[in-house]
């Protein structure tokens, strides 16, 4: 009988954010990703052994590495609303040259 088991990387994509780039100084989109290393027992991923996060730049390809802090610092910025917004309503705000609800449309001459 044959124990097949090693390790394995997993990648998830956490965000997208826009930032400027350390390497090549232009605002551009970092991609943050979390790389966890598994111990895997016939190819199924088992036991978790550590997490890196890393940023990297879309326009020059630079990566860097972050601590978890960082990434989830940079998540949670992509995440909310912005200027403030509530995000709770899309519609613009009714105005007193709307006919009331339920009234009928104006005839034509």
């Amino acid at each position: 009988m044959f124990l097949i088991f090693g390790i394995k990387r997993l990648k998830h994509r956490m965000a997208t954010s826009f930032a400027l780039c350390g390497q090549c100084g232009t605002p551009a989109a970092q991609v943050i990703v979390r790389i966890g290393t598994w111990f895997s027992l016939f190819f199924i991923p088992i036991i978790p052994l550590g997490n890196k996060y890393i940023s990297t730049c879309t326009l020059c390809g630079k990566s860097t590495k972050l601590d978890k802090a960082q990434a989830l610092a940079m998540v949670a910025m992509e995440q909310r609303p912005p200027n403030g917004e509530t995000g709770q309503s899309f519609l613009p705000p009714e105005t007193s040259e709307q006919p009331p609800a339920g009234s009928a449309p104006p005839l034509a001459p």
